[in-house]
């Protein structure tokens, strides 16, 4: 047994579980949390203000409606006491962040994703950076992530998302590189954060990404159910699904599963969807046919216009080649499109049984449904009036009537005077982020979205702290079986709300970092002390832990626990066996013989997680990996540079190798991909602006933290 795993003192067993207990939390800031932080912000506030300093980023994905703002906020000014905190949010948040600021006496300089959008950078400001709904930066090929990059390299940022998986596991990865360094966590076996998607919950995940507390008590319940609508058998809908099934659409089958899909989303919304999708593709065939008579084309850009930009939705144009011939529209379903259109709108005019099934569920409660059709939200304001509000990305107002998106919104903050405010709140998409609707008891999905992630933000509109309903319901009105066989719509969305789990986020009780949550609270007010110790429970096992400390100061904790198969670091057992640990329970001797057992056999593992650490280095992984030519070019600068003795270009050099040597956030990525190209004396002057390249850290020691052995209850006892 090797000599850094003495065994310590023997010990009772409730103190050396609230030792393992804390060892499986990742590190916390030892700043203090302000004070208008809430008791259960404080923990996140901690080990984010820690992931920051050591990895210069982290992702806050505590859930929706739990105050990653104020977290923030706090965050920040931590860092930078006393100086503005540059917040990047959608433009319509922006009122809600200066509410929060005024709240605890901070000052924030607002930066919205649309202007990222459009190019425009943000304001050169030191100190962190908080990017609030960072999911919307989770796709490498979007103008504002190819924007936000090279900016944001050399500083330090807190993405905010309660969803950040969206489409994919990458998703997380590309929102923490934006920061973070790609072989952040190669220490623990990733190598690199892109590689999440192959992993099962890894837990040092949990050093980058925040989430974990446990607010149910202190958020309103949920009452969910679901309203299937019956078309009748020959009706309109049925009719026009018919229809949008017969058409031709386009000779490049995958121009024609988007636009057919895209027109049986609009027919799922509403007549009125359906009806105003068909003009616009009659508009669309149309130019095509004029744009064929001039010998032009109609391009992949028309086509996408008309199929909707939503970033949701962007994920079928990764099945398009981006050099297809966009103009191969059928212009044959010219007629039958024509057709179709008027059949929408008298089906308009004449009412849907989607309608009837939702003004089945209206009451007074104070209602929040939503749409991601203006046209469906236009349709529904003419007819359940009066007394409807409604808001959507291009105006907001009551009835007929416009009137200033806040004030509308503020019909569902607070209440009125005189109660008269309305009850009823129609909004698309546009009110699905960061908006907190206390007042709101209910909301509907009218349409049901792409991904899970927008249901979830939809229902956080009122499922969030400050409301002040204990029970908000939610209800989602599903299609017609026939149009839902079409579409695949509750099928996609079961496949993506499993996603999260994957990676250990998500609601589940039993995700892994809510587990290591409950137990570090439940053994908050013992004081931990490390050694051995022995106790009986139901289950025989051992729970090992034990520290690597690093010469720069930072440290890794591992625990395990033993059962038949050996030692594993799965949480479920661990769970158990700390929890088969109670408060004065009954202790008894732990057998030196088991203990030098248990001790040899861990061994193996310290021994494996020191090659871990040890050889945490990132190589290129594939031919593509831009960093390949550019070692070649700067070995080729290297050897120019040793042949002329010149001892201050190669320090130059080595500036540069040593980054290519490590991890890279997405915009050194960038930087290192342009290299390739360059001439060589503006290479070199590039490297001179490099920092110095920093020598890794090394193993100084090797602690064992403790042993706690379970044994099980001997017969006759």
């Amino acid at each position: 047994m090797p000599h850094w795993l003495r065994p310590g003192p023997v010990v009772a067993p409730a103190p050396l579980a609230a030792a393992l207990s804390r060892a499986l939390l990742p590190p916390v800031a030892n700043a203090a949390p302000p004070p208008w932080l809430r008791a259960d912000q404080r923990l996140s506030f901690a080990r984010a203000l820690a992931a920051v300093e050591r990895h210069s980023g982290a992702l806050l994905a505590d859930g929706v409606g739990s105050g990653k703002s104020f977290i923030a906020l706090a965050v920040a000014m931590a860092t930078r006491p006393g100086q503005p905190v540059l917040v990047l949010a959608p433009a319509g948040l922006f009122e809600q962040w200066r509410r929060a600021a005024r709240r605890v006496g901070a000052e924030v300089v607002l930066h919205s994703h649309e202007l990222l959008s459009r190019g425009r950078l943000p304001p050169d400001l030191r100190g962190i950076v908080v990017v609030d709904e960072s999911h919307r930066f989770r796709t490498p090929t979007t103008r504002r992530y190819e924007t936000l990059t090279p900016w944001c390299m050399g500083r330090r940022g807190l993405l905010l998302s309660a969803t950040p998986v969206v489409n994919r596991i990458d998703d997380v990865a590309h929102q923490l590189l934006l920061f973070i360094r790609n072989d952040a966590l190669a220490w623990a076996g990733i190598p690199r954060l892109t590689e999440l998607g192959v992993q099962t919950a890894p837990a040092a995940l949990a050093h980058l990404v925040i989430t974990g507390e446990d607010r149910s008590t202190a958020l309103p319940a949920a009452a969910s159910r679901e309203v299937r609508v019956s078309e009748p058998a020959g009706g309109e809908g049925e009719a026009l699904r018919h229809g949008v099934e017969a058409l031709t659409l386009s000779r490049s089958p995958a121009v024609a599963s988007l636009l057919r899909g895209r027109l049986l989303v609009e027919l799922a919304s509403s007549p009125a969807a359906i009806a105003e999708a068909f003009a616009r593709y009659r508009g669309l065939l149309l130019h095509a046919r004029d744009a064929g008579a001039t010998g032009c084309q109609v391009t992949r850009e028309t086509i996408r216009r008309m199929v909707g930009p939503e970033p949701d939705q962007l994920v079928f144009w990764e099945l398009l080649d981006s050099g297809m011939d966009a103009g191969e529209l059928a212009l044959d379903d010219l007629g039958m499109v024509q057709e179709l259109e008027m059949t929408a709108r008298r089906w308009a005019a004449n009412g849907d049984a989607k309608l009837t099934a939702l003004r089945g569920v209206l009451d007074e409660k104070p209602t929040l449904v939503f749409s991601h059709a203006i046209a469906t939200v236009n349709h529904l304001r003419r007819t359940l009036g009066p007394r409807v509000a409604w808001c959507t990305g291009q105006e907001s107002g009551l009835d007929a009537m416009r009137a200033p998106r806040e004030v509308v919104l503020d019909w569902f903050r607070q209440r009125q005077a005189n109660g008269a405010a309305p009850k009823l709140l129609l909004a698309t998409d546009v009110a699905s982020e960061g908006l907190d609707l206390p007042l709101i008891q209910r909301v509907v999905h009218y349409d049901l979205p792409w991904t899970a992630v927008r249901l979830e933000q939809r229902s956080g509109r009122a499922l969030r702290l400050g409301s002040e309903v204990p029970l908000v319901e939610v209800i989602r009105l599903l299609p017609p079986l026939g149009l839902e066989l079409a579409l695949r719509r509750e099928q996609i969305l079961e496949r993506k709300s499993v996603l999260p789990g994957r990676i250990g986020l998500g609601p589940s009780p039993d995700a892994p970092w809510r587990l290591r949550a409950r137990l570090a609270a439940r053994w908050a007010g013992t004081a931990p002390c490390e050694g051995v110790a022995a106790v009986q429970g139901e289950t025989a096992g051992a729970v090992a832990g034990f520290r690597i400390v690093l010469s720069d100061g930072t440290e890794h904790r591992v625990v395990l626990a033993h059962g038949e198969k050996g030692w594993s670091g799965k949480m479920g057992p661990l769970f158990r066996l700390l929890e088969s640990v109670t408060e004065g329970g009954t202790a008894c001797a732990p057998s030196a013989t088991t203990i030098k057992r248990l001790l040899r056999s861990i061994a193996v593992q310290v021994r494996a997680a020191l090659r871990t650490v040890q050889g945490a280095r990132l190589t290129p992984d594939s031919p593509a990996d831009p960093r390949r030519p550019a070692i070649r070019r700067l070995l080729v600068l290297a050897r120019e540079a040793a042949r002329r003795r010149d001892q201050e270009r190669l320090a130059i050099v080595e500036r540069g190798l040593a980054l290519l040597r490590r991890g890279h956030t997405a915009g050194e990525v960038r930087l290192v991909a342009e290299w390739r190209q360059l001439p060589s004396d503006l290479l070199l002057a590039r490297l001179r602006a490099l920092p110095t390249a920093e020598r890794g850290a090394e193993v100084t020691k090797v602690e064992l933290i403790g042993l706690l052995v379970v044994e099980a209850p001997r017969e006759g006892r």
